[in-house]
């Protein structure tokens, strides 16, 4: 027993010196590198036959544009069968990593990155000598310290798309069968160029050539909290162009998020916000469909179905449907959520709604709004289903469609303190949201309106509104008038000029707060031309 123990002592030290490791290092790799066609070379291997230990010092993977793919300056393991690593089969105990590198790149034209390929070249699906396994390596855990990766893209104006420092990872059950890379991932946290700090993330992690998979995933940084899973649906090819042709599938539920670390990547949200959320998620990024959202921020609630098209291609025209449950907010959350792509569609005159509420179906483009929505505000309620071009100028956007009115301040929302609360069904086509632009054509029903402290009730109208002119026709049947009006009325300007021709079966000026003499009923015909 003494004399084994001896012999593992002096074994050890022989193994030791650095010309007997490095000869070791070259036997470790060799046979890899010549089954698969990879170049892995490791400056140093120690083994100790006493405890089985290993370290491995300087090991560096090389990608097939002979560019480093990773460097690991030291990583210390025990090797659980060494009969085993002859056959390809590297099966170790805990693994330490110190110092590692990894440098994922994308070469100029190239439809995968350089680890793809690298991972491809370990895939047995070229012909082999029966018998032959597939590269297998194991490791229980796996602990990863003072690390850097970074991903780059040749192919991409900003080719540098992700650079983290400080990268520290503990995993279990690290297992590479093939092609294929899992990883139970319990921690993992990170620094990075562009802001992003994350804390913590864990997930149970696997890597096909057809699949990556984040199963079980939460993820942790100062200002959020995300827990779901995500997946990439993919052919290798796909991966040249991602952002088109790269599926994903995602569901997040009770997460918290941050629009400040959102805008490190993606600069559309409004800062200093942040939301509660849950929803699903599907399709590439470029065509990303966004179901079962619901969302709270600030006094801004969501509920609803939203197809996002080009988030990240400028120069591909963006668009945004949305299927919406419910929306309840406000004109200035609205913007401050969304300020560069609902800041500059939403009408000023929505200010003036107060908290509301819409539901219905929308279609938002850098140039038009098709929307069906019923909307519920502090000064009302209506029904719209209208078209808007040029909304660069929203308050002065055309528009065509119908809209309907329910016990809605019209006075308040167009800035008339002489008309009141409305109810009415019109068609409409012109322009403009404020008095400044308003130049419309209106055909339709006028149920209830009041003007001049009177309700008005029963009026046809059919003409062109703009400011405050009406240029038309009008057929009222109301209790205290009754007429039919041709003409032009234009209440604007501080002076009111008429310029008409009524029939008026009958009219009571003292009920219609015209006048205040007692004495105040007409009928006739009447053609005038005044101010």
């Amino acid at each position: 027993m003494l004399g084994l123990l001896l012999l593992c002592v002096i074994g050890t030290v022989i193994l030791a010196l650095p010309g007997v490791q490095t000869r070791l290092a070259k036997m470790a790799t060799d046979r890899i590198n010549t089954d698969f066609g990879t170049n892995i070379n490791i400056e140093r291997l120690r083994v100790s036959l006493i405890s089985w230990d290993t370290s491995l010092r300087g090991i560096y993977i090389e990608d097939y544009q002979k560019d480093t793919l990773a460097y690991i300056d030291e990583l210390t393991t025990s090797i659980l069968s060494f009969k085993n690593m002859r056959d390809n089969r590297l099966e170790f105990g805990d693994v330490e990593i110190e110092q590692l590198f990894l440098n994922l790149k994308t070469y100029e034209g190239a439809d995968d990155s350089n680890l793809g390929i690298f991972i491809e070249k370990l895939d047995d699906k070229q012909p082999r000598p029966p018998g032959t396994p597939p590269f297998y390596l194991n490791t229980d855990e796996i602990v990863i310290q003072n690390s850097v990766f970074r991903l780059t893209d040749e192919n991409l104006e900003r080719q540098e798309v992700l650079h983290f420092t400080g990268l520290e990872l503990t995993g279990e059950d690290f297992t590479i069968l093939g092609p294929e890379v899992t990883v139970d991932i319990r921690s993992l946290a990170f620094d990075s160029r562009i802001g992003i700090l994350l804390e913590n993330l864990s997930t149970e992690f696997k890597y096909t050539k057809q699949q990556m998979r984040f199963d079980s995933l939460q993820i942790k940084t100062p200002k959020s909290n995300l827990k779901g899973y995500l997946v990439f649906d993919y052919d290798r090819e796909d991966m040249g162009d991602f952002t088109n042709k790269v599926n994903l599938s995602a569901s997040f539920e009770e997460s918290n998020v941050s629009f400040d670390e959102i805008n490190t990547l993606y600069d559309q949200f409004g800062s200093g916000k942040e939301a509660v959320f849950s929803g699903d998620f599907s399709g590439v990024l470029n065509d990303l469909t966004l179901e079962n959202l619901f969302l709270v921020s600030d006094n801004t609630g969501i509920r609803g179905d939203f197809n996002f098209k080009n988030l990240f291609d400028k120069n591909a025209p963006f668009s945004l449907r949305g299927d919406i449950r419910n929306i309840t907010t406000n004109y200035y959350q609205l913007r401050a959520l969304l300020p560069n792509i609902l800041g500059k569609s939403l009408p000023s005159t929505f200010q003036k709604l107060g908290q509301f509420t819409i539901r219905g179906d929308t279609y938002i483009t850098q140039t038009a709004i098709e929307s069906k929505i019923n909307l519920n505000s502090a000064i009302g309620s209506s029904y719209a289903d209208l078209t808007l071009t040029n909304i660069d100028n929203i308050d002065n956007a055309a528009y065509k469609g119908f809209v309907s009115l329910i016990d809605f301040n019209l006075g308040e929302f167009a800035g008339n303190s002489k008309l009141g609360y409305a109810t009415l069904d019109v068609n409409v086509e012109g322009k403009g949201f404020i008095s400044q632009y308003l130049n419309t054509e209106v055909i339709g029903d006028v149920y209830a309106i009041n003007y001049n402290n009177y309700e008005y009730n029963n009026i046809k109208v059919s003409g062109v509104l703009k400011d405050q002119l009406y240029d038309g026709s009008l057929i009222c049947n109301d209790d205290n008038i009754q007429c039919t009006f041709q003409g032009l009325a234009d209440f604007g300007n501080g002076l009111n000029t008429f310029n008409f021709q009524a029939s008026v079966d009958y009219a009571d000026f003292h009920e219609l707060n015209f006048i205040n003499d007692s004495v105040s009923i007409f009928k006739g015909d009447v053609a005038m031309k005044i101010q």
